[in-house]
């Protein structure tokens, strides 16, 4: 498809649907009105549906759109010099004003159409959703507790490699409003918290996480140190998450202090060479936090192959908090499941549902 070429019938319906749905179902969820107004109009735009729907394959459009405009927000000059800057409080500094965002982010869309293009085209979602720890380490505890094994972490779509920091940050689980479980040092600078829901019991959390080996693997791993991919991780953060933008910079700092093994290429590929340098006496623990979605299914599977090949040698668990893997653009509620690989052979439980950004936690009964 070219630059300018348009949407056939069934395409435009299609990402219509992906729009409204955005809309509809996922800004609210997390708690986005901007995001729920600007994916409506979206929806109702076909020249904004065909500006996104040129996206990389296999990466969410909406989400995609919306990090490009604001990743040029974030750039400064000219770009927050457009009145579409006033709605972004982290680009303003000021409270968004009252009158609706769409017209002018319609205008700054197609002002700025090419350097839209050019992002959406070479980027892709690599959020490190440090929240998402909040589901982690419950997981994490209980692997430390079957293997009465120091943990070998291994990251699968690790973007920056911020979640593998998971024993450094504090955390607060919250059921009501009331303090259920807490954890981790005083001191740390990044501090996460969960509301607990249902009548499921979050599993025991261990005393002290023990962590021999941090690694992880990414296609297009994210260096921090890099102002433009700090701010593409910034972009990626939904406007009204204002708190999010200083978390990302604290859990960067903390990265700087105690750096993890950061491994770029196919995750398929790429994993057995790290699993061989990871501690025979520690317990074997890959995970993903919403990634396996943008792998292939050939790819999914060679990595499923190499965990039961590996288990042949030594126990290996799968802990993944993971879309339905489908359909990407039919998005919902994670899963939080641990897999056990023994001996070749793959046992899955089902832990939890969860929020996509760890805000909330319902554990299975």
């Amino acid at each position: 498809m070219s630059a300018r070429s348009g949407l056939d019938a069934p395409r435009a319906a299609h990402y219509r649907d992906v729009f409204h749905r955005f809309a509809r179902v996922e800004s609210p969820d997390l708690a986005s009105p901007m995001y729920a107004e600007l994916a409506y109009g979206v929806s109702l735009d076909r020249e904004l549906l065909e500006l996104a729907a040129q996206k990389r394959r296999r990466q969410p459009a909406p989400n995609m759109l919306f990090a490009a405009v604001q990743y040029l927000l974030l750039s400064g000059g000219e770009f927050a010099d457009h009145p579409l800057a006033a709605h972004y409080p982290i680009v303003s500094g000021r409270d968004r004003p009252m009158q609706p965002a769409f017209p002018d982010f319609r205008n700054f869309c197609l002002t700025h159409r090419d350097e839209i293009l050019n992002l959406i085209q070479t980027h892709r979602t690599q959020t490190n959703v440090v929240r998402r720890c909040t589901c982690l380490l419950p997981a994490f505890s209980m692997v430390q507790q079957e293997s009465g094994l120091p943990l070998a972490l291994i990251d699968i779509g690790a973007s920056a490699g911020l979640n593998l920091n998971v024993d450094r940050y504090r955390y607060r689980y919250l059921r009501g409003g009331r303090e259920e479980a807490a954890w981790g040092r005083p001191e740390a600078r990044v501090a996460l918290e969960a509301e607990l829901r249902g009548g499921g019991q979050m599993p025991p959390l261990a005393d002290h996480l023990l962590v021999w080996f941090r690694g992880g693997i990414d296609l297009n791993p994210i260096d921090l140190g890099q102002e433009e991919e700090l701010r593409w991780l910034r972009a990626l953060i939904w406007p009204e998450h204002v708190e999010r933008h200083q978390r990302l910079i604290d859990s960067a700092a903390e990265l700087a202090r105690s750096p993890i093994d950061l491994r770029g290429g196919d995750a398929a590929k790429v994993l057995p060479a790290m699993i061989a340098d990871t501690p025979a006496d520690a317990a074997l623990t890959v995970y993903s936090t919403v990634a396996l979605y943008q792998f292939p299914a050939a790819g999914r599977e060679r990595i499923y192959q190499t965990l039961a090949e590996t288990s042949r040698e030594r126990p290996v668990w799968l802990v993944t908090l993971e879309l339905r893997l489908e359909d990407i653009d039919d998005t919902q509620e994670p899963t939080l499941a641990i897999t056990r690989f023994t001996d070749g052979e793959r046992r899955r439980q089902l832990l939890a549902k969860s929020s996509p950004h760890g805000w909330w936690i319902e554990w299975a009964a």
